[in-house]
């Protein structure tokens, strides 16, 4: 366990520094001994108040208990994050629907997509390429309240199959009134592997490069028909 000289006192930089060679950090033994060297060369005509030395022994105290519970908490966090993983991991070979408006077009073929209307509404459908370009708009007409899928086959507006990658689609929906409707886009696939990157779990649909998916966005799991 080690702790910051200067949040323990100001007082004794320059005696920290020199008690652990170079470093910014003491254990409870070295601050002990510096706090009693700090003692015995105290100014006899101004020696520290009792106050201070109280101060200074209740601060170290709770420096020492934080710094206790951070180590804690990474050790929880780290398990937490272990049993996270391994939940993940049963994910593979279901076929799981998550909050996204991400698609893949791998050999002609269109991540199943979809999206959900709050209301009734005039909805449209706009592709946008990796470039953020504009490349197919569907008028999807009048929809009532409900759940739709995005049918894409792949094709920008001149009827012209586009290359293989990512690409955004976005729903726009206005009702009666002229007035927004909120949307919800989402996509569907089997989960084909689990990649961990830098502390955080993404579940990949359909292929080992297709795309991602937070837990945090996933809707729904399936598998064999049932609903987990």
């Amino acid at each position: 366990m080690s702790y910051d000289i200067q949040s323990v006192t100001s007082n004794s930089s320059t005696l920290g520094a020199q008690s652990t060679s170079g470093s910014t950090k003491l254990d409870m033994n070295e601050f002990l001994t510096l706090f009693t060297t700090q003692l015995q060369h105290q100014d006899p005509n101004n020696p520290l108040e009792s106050y201070e030395l109280a101060a200074q022994l209740a601060q170290f105290s709770t420096v020492e208990m934080l710094t206790a519970l951070n180590e804690n908490m990474e050790q929880v966090e780290s398990y937490l994050l272990s049993v996270n993983n391994s939940m993940m991991v049963q994910m593979l070979g279901k076929e799981i629907t998550g909050e996204s408006s991400t698609l893949q077009l791998k050999e002609g073929e269109a991540t199943k997509a979809g999206y959900k209307l709050d209301a009734d509404a005039d909805v449209k459908v706009s592709i946008y390429d990796e470039e953020g370009q504009l490349v197919r708009t569907m008028a999807m007409g009048a929809q009532e309240a409900g759940d739709y899928e995005v049918a894409w086959d792949g094709c920008d507006d001149s009827g012209t199959k586009l290359k293989d990658g990512f690409y955004q689609f976005e729903v726009e929906a206005i009702d009666a009134n002229g007035n927004s409707v909120e949307t919800l886009s989402t996509v569907t696939g089997t989960c084909a592997s689990v990649h961990m990157e830098n502390g955080l779990v993404y579940l990949i649909l359909d292929s080992a490069d297709g795309v991602p998916l937070t837990p945090s966005s996933v809707i729904e799991v399936t598998q064999s028909g049932l609903t987990a």
